[in-house]
């Protein structure tokens, strides 16, 4: 490498205004002094000229990273410079060598492969029965490798090489994994195939309410839709309630405080009076629960249990006239046939229930944390038997509704996270579950869901 003086540069004297030409080959560079940086040497480089008429002219420049000249500085004692000369290295052994800014250049790849790579510690198993980390988002890489492979085209191969030693240097990592992304994995057609069953089961168990993510933890949560007509809702709700008062003064009724249909209707009352969509489910699923223990002799056909049965078939009915999503989700929903779960199946689910957990916040937490219960411990399969005027849409079979929200809310997660890579970024910060662990228990539920349904 040396180097090159291109141009002329002309100076105007300060007093006289004459104007002085000076070649570039009247020019002699010196190294002044060398520092060592992230990229490599930094090399300052002079050149000095005794002229006549104008003194001493001083040129400088910084070569930084190696064999790339940065701006040209020039000191003249106040006489103006109306044109400079222009500097770069000359490699007789590289005849290919290209213009570029190299802190621009930099800056560009090391953006890209923070983009696209990340530490192993972030989303990766580690077993150390079998080596240590397992690479399954695809085969481990140094930054060299990866830059090189992208950028080869672009950049001579020393350049690449100090970035890539520079990002090395920093973060005290050689071997890096890909971000997960379908791009990444070594099977793009089996996420393709998840983020599709995801799509199908989404549609197939709709709600009336936003799925959120936190922008900065992406912690997830929901929230409810306006309520169409508030005070037509409020007056199914203080019926209801009515109506339960009035079941529990008499113990004939066979419900009581603690009975599970009391219990989840209290709990529609005080927590979900603003969300028409979970008003609507628990009505109609408690309604069915006691039609059918009404068939089956185990609570009697009483005047106080018939009137709670209307209230809740009237409240439902209520919400689907004002509300045409609901209406619309409530004839998805009574298409899909839930079947029984295996065991094994119950215990996916129970097994999922931490990461849940840990991935959500407020309603949508306790929501989750009281469906996955209900369904892995007590639920009772198997629908009411009819009785004369009850339609299909009141006779709900149990654990219907929690199987809904719990399998149709983690596909919608599910998509989220394929959809917006950074939101799992965002979960393994807040969480401490890595990216592979909330995939997979997401996609073992949206797999389950799939079936199910």
């Amino acid at each position: 490498m040396q180097v090159e003086t291109t141009g002329s540069a002309r100076i105007r004297h300060k007093v006289t205004g004459v104007v002085y030409m000076i070649d570039a080959n009247e020019l002699d560079w010196e190294i002044e002094s060398t520092h060592e940086r992230d990229m490599g040497p930094e090399t300052e480089w002079s050149a000095v000229l005794n002229h006549e008429d104008l003194g001493e002219l001083l040129w400088t420049f910084s070569e930084y990273p190696q064999g790339f000249a940065n701006e040209l500085r020039l000191v003249s004692d106040g006489h103006k410079v109306l044109r400079n000369f222009s500097v770069s290295f000359e490699d007789v052994n590289d005849e290919n060598s290209v213009d570029f800014d190299p802190e621009a250049a930099a800056e560009e790849m090391k953006e890209w492969f923070f983009a696209n790579y990340e530490d192993p510690a972030n989303s990766l198993p580690y077993i150390s029965a079998e080596g240590g980390y397992q690479w399954i988002h695809g085969s481990a890489s140094t930054a060299l490798e990866a830059l090189e492979e992208m950028f080869s085209e672009d950049y001579p191969f020393d350049f690449i090489e100090k970035v890539a030693q520079s990002i090395t240097d920093e973060a005290g990592i050689f071997d890096w994994s890909p971000i997960p992304g379908p791009e990444l994995y070594e099977d793009a057609d089996e996420v393709e195939n998840e983020i599709s069953e995801a799509e199908k089961l989404s549609k197939r168990l709709p709600l009336f309410e936003d799925l959120v993510s936190d922008p900065e933890r992406g912690i997830f949560s929901v929230r409810p839709r306006e309520i169409a007509k508030p005070r037509l809702l409020g007056a199914a709700l203080s019926q209801v309630a009515d109506a339960i008062e009035d079941v529990l003064a008499n113990p004939s009724n066979g419900l009581n405080s603690n009975s599970l249909e009391i219990r989840r209707l209290r709990r529609t009352l005080e927590r979900y009076a603003n969300d028409p969509q979970r008003i609507e489910m628990d009505f109609t699923s408690v309604h069915g629960s006691i039609v059918g223990k009404i068939a089956t002799e185990e609570l009697p056909p009483s005047d106080e249990n018939n009137a709670l049965v209307s209230a809740l078939r009237e409240g439902a009915q209520g919400i689907r006239a004002t509300h045409a999503e609901v209406a619309e989700n409530r004839e998805i929903l009574q298409e899909q046939a839930l079947r029984e779960f295996t065991d094994e199946e119950i215990e996916q689910v129970a097994a999922a229930g931490p990461v849940i957990e840990a991935i959500t916040e407020g309603e949508l937490q306790e929501q989750m944390r009281e469906d996955i219960l209900y369904l892995t411990q007590d639920m009772r399969s198997g629908p009411p038997r009819r009785l004369p005027g009850v339609t299909r849409a009141d006779a709900i079979i149990q654990g219907s509704d929690e199987a809904v929200r719990v399998f149709g809310r983690s596909a919608r997660m599910m998509l989220l996270l394929r959809r917006f890579p950074e939101v799992v970024d965002r979960l393994h910060g807040s969480t401490g579950y890595k990216a592979a662990s909330l995939l997979a228990t997401l996609g073992t539920l949206v797999s389950l869901g799939f079936l199910l349904f």
